[in-house]
């Protein structure tokens, strides 16, 4: 699981004060993590929705130009609704219309890690006229991201991967620098690290919703905004109105897995290495049919793509590692438009790398993404994820047996989460199909490198009230696939709580080359 990065932006805090309790719902109780002992946190009853907590009172200033800005104290932990409290970042982009203002749209785009009021002013002012002119675009930073009691990781604000795995000699520095953020983040964050599951934000996200005034909420998620969605549909289904999941993460592999998975990672659950390969060789059909408008479209691509392959696991080429170009690959599959210079890239490659294609030596130094705390932070409390090295080395064999190109990275994408200091007691498993009186429209790409198509499909299913709409192009997420059908589609279930038909298909604005 990858976060969805964006831009920073400063946001004004200002000062506010609490209202009214809010009305508690009933929530289902967390389960235990497998292995974990009856008497640990998780068997105690977790908090019925907000638990009673304060609504707080948004004084909103303006902010970024035609933006306005709030802060809102929430409780750190739920189970102690009147303790201590951290402060949140909101953000506003009020409709162009208020006559005939509909109510509030809240937004989340991804991460976890991501902070909502630099995205809001980056993607809110292109959102279409009629989304627009009705709705309050609303965002905020979750807690523990950018202005809202972020986590501090002293001496780890830009982590990198150290040693290989895969290398004898390096294997136990390799897992000695990936607990390194998490120590560093438990010197720094204390307390907070326990506190920082998607459940609660969930619940900082209600008391939002009542904060603007609305009696049930209209929703956006992209991504891990996707996960944030879910999980709020199912700890106050009673107060869903619209919910659209933009590039969703499948629900169950996310949290737990299903049975029989619990020694797999997350990426490996959700099975993304097979998702970028589909991508890949759909880039090279793309790259074949623009001609010369790809510098890579020449001959056989796979054919040359495998030697390159082949002769950068031996060894650099020109400054280009394997885990380098691997990293540019994994970028590129996020955003189409950079395809073009993917292709210049590959081309470039090529010629030194003839006649490797036949040979295939091992990887010994794979390309491992790393993560900030504040991914983290999030991540490694809300999923499942092995908790010993050998795990994870027995799984490398036959992941990268299954997938050559990219099954390693999502073997060790999430090692950091190894003996990871947080840990929510009130993080939520599921169940994930409880009741709710409108549908959920669940928007995916045919081709997503993150989130792939089967993951939206699968969480469709598990919330029991998911229709899947398609859009007919490759990247992450529509906000890097745009496309006016999909657009028309969300805004008419924003207003009329209609989904599309079954196995609708949107075209994206534009093709790559």
């Amino acid at each position: 699981m990858r976060p969805r990065r964006g831009a920073l932006a400063a946001v004004l805090l200002l000062t506010l004060t609490a209202c009214a309790p809010a009305s508690p719902e009933p929530q289902p109780q967390p389960q235990p993590r497998p292995g974990q002992a009856a008497d640990r946190a998780e068997a105690v009853t977790p908090p019925l929705g907000t638990n009673g907590a304060a609504v707080p009172e948004l004084r909103w200033t303006p902010c970024h130009g035609a933006f306005q800005c709030a802060s809102a104290p929430v409780p750190l932990s739920y189970r102690e609704p009147r303790g201590k409290t951290i402060t949140l970042s909101v953000i506003k982009l009020p409709a162009k219309d208020p006559a005939h203002r509909a109510g509030t749209l809240f937004v989340n785009f991804g991460g976890p890690g991501t902070d909502g009021v630099g995205e809001l002013t980056r993607f809110g002012p292109h959102y279409p006229d009629e989304v627009r002119a009705h709705y309050d675009l609303v965002s905020f930073d979750p807690r523990g991201i950018g202005g809202s009691a972020p986590v501090s990781c002293p001496g780890a604000d830009e982590p990198k991967a150290e040693g290989s795995p895969l290398r004898p000699d390096q294997h136990d520095a390799f897992y000695a620098a990936s607990a390194a953020v998490g120590k560093a983040c438990a010197a720094g964050s204390g307390e907070l690290l326990d506190h920082l599951s998607t459940a609660n934000v969930a619940r900082d996200l209600d008391l939002l919703r009542q904060a603007a005034g609305d009696r049930e909420l209209n929703y956006y998620g992209y991504s891990y905004g996707t996960y944030l969605g879910g999980t709020y549909a199912n700890l106050f289904p009673g107060s869903v109105r619209s919910m659209v999941l933009d590039g969703t993460l499948d629900l169950v592999a996310n949290a737990t897995g299903k049975p029989g998975q619990e020694h797999a990672p997350v990426d490996v659950r959700a099975d993304v290495a097979s998702a970028q390969q589909e991508e890949l060789e759909h880039f090279f059909a793309v790259c074949a049919a623009a001609g010369p408008k790809c510098a890579f479209s020449q001959g056989d691509q796979r054919r040359k793509f495998a030697g390159i392959f082949a002769k950068l696991s031996q060894g650099p080429v020109g400054g280009v590692t394997l885990a380098s170009l691997l990293q540019t690959i994994d970028s590129a599959l996020y955003l189409s438009p950079r395809w073009k210079s993917l292709g210049q890239t590959l081309n470039s490659l090529a010629a030194s790398s003839a006649g490797a294609a036949d040979t295939r030596p091992p990887v010994l130094d794979p390309y491992v993404p790393v993560h900030n705390g504040g991914f983290l932070a999030v991540q490694c409390v809300d999923s499942d994820n092995p908790q010993s090295p050998a795990d994870y080395d027995k799984l490398a064999a036959s992941e990268q047996a299954r997938q050559p190109y990219f099954g390693l990275a999502a073997v060790f994408s999430l090692t950091q989460c190894i003996g990871w200091p947080g840990h929510d007691a009130d993080r939520y498993t599921g169940p994930w199909n409880r009741q709710r009186k409108n549908p959920i429209l669940v928007v995916n790409n045919r081709f997503d490198p993150a989130t792939p198509l089967s993951n939206a499909r699968a969480t469709a299913a598990e919330l029991g009230d998911g229709h899947v709409l398609v859009v007919d192009g490759a990247g992450h997420t529509s906000l890097d696939v745009p496309s006016k059908c999909a657009w028309d589609a969300v805004a008419r279930y924003l207003g009329e709580l209609k989904v599309p038909a079954e196995g609708a298909i949107c075209a994206p604005d534009a093709q790559p080359f």
